[in-house]
């Protein structure tokens, strides 16, 4: 039973990264392929965040696997959902009751992380990445809570922040990839940690450069009063 959940864990791992670069490299946004990528994508998840609880509740610990499941999920929840909120701008209870727990679990998170830090002298790896998942988690379901009480917001404000949800989560998910791989985290030795940043190192300037972009293209932000050419 134990390597049955274990290998549907990685396969709907591998789904996710596959339907992933789909939804986000090919086909036009909102269009069929984007649409079927991302449904893939969005159960794929939902199965890598269950199995993850699973296997850390009955096979075996691992501290860095519920890290990355709970924050990656909720990103996919979220991003998810604002597409329902763009129509209705009316949160469910559900979406009150994930950001809670997910603000929960980012500060519980954080915490735990001064403490690693603080009882290894500032030398501790868990420490260092407990506070950056902490925070981001945290971040995350607050900014979503802000925009819940927002009844008027900017014009295209799902799109970005659909783009930004489904981007960070896609980013999780490679970073799951790579420190799940031991031979690659071996091989690293000390320098391991590198594989924790590269995705966010890379993938971050990626959804900023894409944001700006359509927010030029949209007319919002800073483009907002630009003269039509």
């Amino acid at each position: 039973m134990d390597k049955v959940l274990i290998i549907s864990h990685v396969t709907a791992g591998v789904t996710t990264l596959l339907s992933g670069v789909l939804a986000a490299f090919f086909g036009r946004k909102g269009g069929k392929i984007h649409r079927a990528a991302g449904m893939v994508f969005f159960w794929s998840m939902a199965w890598i965040f269950i199995s993850a609880l699973l296997i850390v509740a009955f096979v075996r610990f691992n501290f860095f696997l519920t890290i990355i499941a709970v924050f990656s999920f909720y990103m996919t929840f979220a991003g998810q959902r604002v597409l329902k909120l763009k129509k209705t701008l009316k949160p469910l209870r559900i979406d009150w009751i994930a950001a809670f727990i997910a603000i929960a679990f980012g500060l519980t998170l954080f915490g735990a992380g001064i403490r690693f830090l603080v009882l290894s002298n500032f030398s501790s790896t868990i420490g260092y990445l407990s506070v950056i998942f902490g925070f981001f988690t945290a971040n995350t379901a607050w900014l979503n809570i802000k925009g819940f009480r927002n009844t008027k917001p900017d014009k295209m404000w799902w799109w970005f922040a659909h783009m930004n949800l489904m981007s960070g989560a896609f980013i999780a998910s490679i970073t799951a990839f790579l420190v799940q791989n031991g031979a690659l985290f071996a091989a690293l030795g000390n320098m391991g940690w590198i594989l924790w940043v590269l995705p966010a190192a890379i993938g971050s300037p990626l959804i900023a450069y894409h944001a700006n972009r359509y927010r030029k293209q949209f007319g919002v932000g800073k483009y907002a009063n630009a003269e039509k050419v």
